[in-house]
């Protein structure tokens, strides 16, 4: 069978850019990777970009392009609204900038909204007809996927949990609520939790073993990150009602056993009815990024044409 269809997919971070050319398939045909150099600026990164995907493309007609990266920003314009890694992004129309220059539909989402896309499509959550994705990194971000579709919400913020109040600690981090999720189990803040208890680690992760070989205060850093994120989950469950939650991101994935760790937690705090209920796996795919990105596109080039 031939494939006749390509896409470009691309996961455009604060420290990287990664583009990567599927067929029809699912097949990743060609892969790209360079620092994103993000203090040059946004015309210097666009520049960039668009040059990446020529490269990645070169030789094939290209359906699409999609995007995944950080937020705010607006899904359904295409417009990036100054992300916190990416400065000074302030309203930049990327969608019709790439659209204009390729002369093919652009679409942009969340980074977490495609790779739960990408999880619910064909990782951990492939069999299941609600899927929540948490990613468990620098920071904590948040996807929700119905029957392998995103649900972006009136806004586009649909999903981003990581300003959910899960603790009456007065902990401000960033712009977000005293007490968010983001401020109690993120990579940043378990650093700041080591750091302000005299554990010397230089990964988030770490702390997790230092907990496991008997560490008194790495055990109370890590009982505050597993509340935390169990009490996110079970506000989320008692309005979404998931099928499942993947767990992604870099501490989530580094650690032997976090998935069955939240979940016994997380048990705790749901209707005694949900629980053994809600499935709770680690992420599968290696590419989720590049993968989200291009069913993303599909997806809402499938849209428009009903529309």
């Amino acid at each position: 069978m031939l494939y006749k269809q390509y896409w470009i997919g691309v996961d455009l971070g604060g420290t990287n850019i990664r583009t990567g050319l599927m067929n029809d398939a699912g097949v990743i045909l060609r892969e790209q990777k360079e620092p994103t150099e993000a203090y040059k600026g946004s015309d210097y990164v666009i520049e960039k970009l668009k040059n990446m995907i020529e490269n990645t493309g070169m030789g094939y007609e290209i359906q699409a392009i999609g995007i995944g990266m950080p937020g705010p920003l607006n899904p359904y314009k295409g417009i990036i609204m100054n992300p916190i890694n990416l400065p000074g992004w302030n309203n930049i129309f990327l969608g019709d900038i790439l659209k204009e220059h390729f002369n093919v539909p652009c679409y942009i989402d969340n980074d977490c909204n495609v790779a739960a896309l990408a999880e619910a499509s064909e990782g951990a959550g492939k069999d299941y007809p609600i899927v929540f994705y948490i990613t468990v990194s620098t920071g904590i971000g948040g996807g929700l996927c119905i029957n392998k579709r995103i649900i972006s919400g009136a806004t586009g913020n649909a999903g981003e949990i990581a300003n959910i109040v899960v603790s009456r600690d007065s902990i401000k981090h960033s712009f977000l609520n005293p007490g968010s999720l983001e401020g109690m189990a993120s990579g940043i803040s378990i650093l700041r939790m080591a750091s302000e208890h005299g554990l010397k680690v230089d990964k988030a992760h770490e702390v997790f073993f230092l907990a496991e070989a008997g560490n008194a205060t790495a055990i109370k850093i890590v009982d505050i990150v597993v509340d935390s994120l169990a009490r996110g989950m079970a506000t989320i469950s008692h309005v979404v009602d998931p099928h499942i939650f993947v767990l992604g991101g870099g501490v989530s994935l580094a650690v032997p056993g976090f998935a069955e760790m939240i979940k016994a937690r997380f048990e705790q705090y749901i209707y005694e009815v949900m629980r053994s209920q809600i499935a709770v796996k680690p992420a599968q795919l290696s590419d989720p990024g590049i993968v989200g990105a291009v069913y993303m596109a599909k997806m809402r080039i499938e849209r428009e044409a009903y529309e």
